[in-house]
């Protein structure tokens, strides 16, 4: 019976190592450093048009009303737990009791 050949299996490149090739060689293609994270999008962005770009920037001020219309209405709820807290100490309403030793 034969078997058949053995295979090495292919070496697989770490995606380190692809990213630091094409950096390399946009550095030596340019004399410049590769762009950064934000320079790569804020090009992409310009590529893609005026429309898109005025979407991303309206979607990000949603974005911020809405992460603001979070903390005001948990400065609101904090607010009131410390309204709470201030008028149950004004009327004595404290659960902490002291011990009476005579018993």
């Amino acid at each position: 019976m034969a078997t058949a050949p053995q295979h090495e299996p292919a070496t697989e490149t770490e995606p380190t190592e692809v990213a630091d090739e094409s950096a390399a060689d946009a550095t030596a293609a340019t004399g410049l450093p590769a762009p950064t994270a934000l320079e790569s999008l804020i090009n992409a962005l310009l590529e893609a048009g005026p429309d898109v770009a005025e979407h991303v920037v309206r979607a990000a001020q949603e974005l911020l009303l809405a992460a603001q219309a979070v903390i005001d209405a948990a400065d609101r709820a904090v607010s009131e737990q410390q309204g709470v807290r201030a008028a149950e100490n004004e009327t004595g309403g404290a659960t902490v009791h002291a011990i009476d030793r005579n018993e």
